[in-house]
C-alpha cells in the first residue's frame, strides 16, 4: 500500500499540473495567440484523477478504524472527524464544481475561461494542503504556504508539460523561450521560498544531520540534490537556448525541455516519499518506532546505533565528489556540444548518485 500511495500522489500532482498548464497555455504571451487542442474530456479526467489519487492515503486508515466498526461508520467517521477526511471532502466538492464548469463550457480556449480554470486549479491545490504536513502542524498558515508551493509548482511543470507534448512544432520557441523564462524564474523563487519554509514546519534545521537518519529526512536530501541539476536546465532553457534559437530560429527547443520536466518528476516522486513519512521532529522515538531509514541500511557499512552524525572525510568522499561534479561538467558539455539531451539526462541522475554516494561514505552514525 506504501508504495501504491507514493505513486497516486505523484499522479495527483500530475493532475493538478496538466490542468493548471491548460490553462496557463491560453494565458502565456508566447503561447495564447497558437491553438493548442486540449481535450475537455482530459480535464475533467484530471480533474476526477484528483479526486481519486487523494482519496487513496485514506483508504488504509478507513481500512483500520473498518476493524473496529461497520465500513459505512468507518467511512462517515474519517470524512467528518479527520483533517484528511476534511480536505477530501472539501476536494471532491471542488472537483465536482470544476468538472460541472468544463462540462458547461465545453470549450476552454477564452482566456475568461482559462482565468476561471485557474482559480478553480488553486482551490484544489489549497485542498492538498490542507492534508498535507504543514496543515497539520500549522493550521492556516501551513495550508497556505503547501497551497501556494503546490500552485507555483504546478504553473511551472504544467507549462513544460504543456511545451513538451501538446504545443505545436511549428510554434516560434524562440518568443516562448524568452517569455516563459521570467515566468518560470517567478515560479522557482515561490517554490523555494515556500519549500524552505514548509521544511521549517516539519524539519528543525539545527537537528537538520539528525533527520538524515530517517527516510523523511533522505527523501528530503535526495529532493535537494536534484535541485541542482534542476537549476542547470533552468540555466539551459532559460538563457543559453534563447541564444541559440537566436542563431537557428528552426531549432527545436521541445527536447531539452522535456529532460527539465522529467527531472521536476523526480522531485515529484520524492515529495510523495515524504507525504507518507513522519517528519523528524521527536528523533529518538522516530528511530525507536520507526528505525533508520532502509536506504541507510542498504548502503551504509558502519554500526548504526544512536541518532547523530558527524562527518569523517576521507579520500573515498573526494572521489565520489569529483565524480558528481564531472557528470554536471559533463551535462553541460552535451548542450554545449549539441548531442542527444537524453545523455544529459543520464549524467544528471548519474551525479544525484555520486552525490548520495559521498554523503553515505562522509558521515558516522554515533
Amino acid at each position: 500500500m506504501f508504495f501504491v500511495t507514493i505513486f497516486t500522489e505523484t499522479f495527483l500532482y500530475l493532475c493538478l499540473a496538466f490542468l493548471a498548464g491548460s490553462f496557463l497555455i491560453r494565458l502565456l504571451p508566447a503561447t495564447s495567440h497558437i491553438r493548442v487542442n486540449i481535450s475537455s474530456n482530459l480535464q475533467l479526467a484530471a480533474v476526477w484523477g484528483i479526486a481519486l489519487f487523494a482519496f487513496v492515503p485514506l483508504i488504509q486508515l478507513i481500512t483500520h478504524i473498518a476493524g473496529r466498526s461497520t465500513l459505512g461508520s468507518a467511512f462517515e467517521d474519517v470524512l467528518l472527524s479527520f483533517r484528511i477526511g476534511n480536505a477530501w471532502l472539501f476536494l471532491f466538492i471542488i472537483c465536482i464544481l470544476f468538472s460541472v464548469y468544463i462540462a458547461y463550457i465545453k470549450n476552454t480556449d477564452s482566456k475568461q475561461a482559462a482565468w476561471v480554470g485557474m482559480v478553480f486549479t488553486g482551490f484544489a491545490a489549497f485542498g492538498v494542503g490542507w492534508a498535507s504536513h504543514a496543515g497539520s502542524f500549522e493550521g492556516f498558515l501551513g495550508v497556505f504556504t503547501h497551497g501556494v508551493h503546490m500552485l507555483a509548482v504546478s504553473a511551472w511543470i504544467g507549462t513544460l508539460l504543456m511545451a513538451s507534448w501538446f504545443v505545436p512544432k511549428s510554434m516560434d520557441w524562440q518568443r516562448f523561450v524568452t517569455s516563459y523564462h521570467p515566468f518560470a524564474l517567478i515560479c522557482f523563487v515561490i517554490v523555494v521560498l515556500s519549500g524552505i519554509l514548509l521544511a521549517q514546519f516539519t524539519v528543525d534545521f539545527r537537528q537538520y544531520d539528525e533527520a538524515l537518519l530517517v527516510s523523511y529526512g533522505q527523501s528530503l536530501f535526495l529532493k535537494q540534490l536534484f535541485i541542482i541539476p534542476l537549476v542547470i536546465y533552468a540555466i539551459f532553457n532559460g538563457i543559453w537556448m534563447k541564444r541559440r534559437l537566436q542563431a537557428d530560429a528552426s531549432l527545436q527547443a521541445r527536447p531539452w525541455i522535456r529532460v527539465e520536466f522529467f527531472i521536476i518528476l523526480f522531485i515529484l516522486l520524492l515529495t510523495g516519499i515524504m507525504n507518507e513519512q513522519s517528519p523528524p521532529l521527536y528523533m529518538e522515538s522516530l528511530i525507536e518506532h520507526s528505525g533508520y531509514a532502509p536506504i541507510l541500511n542498504m548502503f551504509y557499512d558502519g554500526t548504526m546505533d544512536g541518532a547523530a552524525i558527524s562527518l569523517a572525510l576521507d579520500g573515498s568522499v573526494f572521489f565520489f565528489i569529483a565524480l558528481a561534479l564531472a557528470c554536471i561538467a559533463g551535462s553541460i558539455y552535451i548542450f554545449k556540444a549539441k548531442k542527444h539531451p537524453a545523455l544529459s539526462w543520464l549524467t544528471s541522475l548519474l551525479f544525484v548518485v555520486m552525490g548520495y554516494f559521498a554523503f553515505i561514505q562522509s558521515i558516522v552514525i554515533n
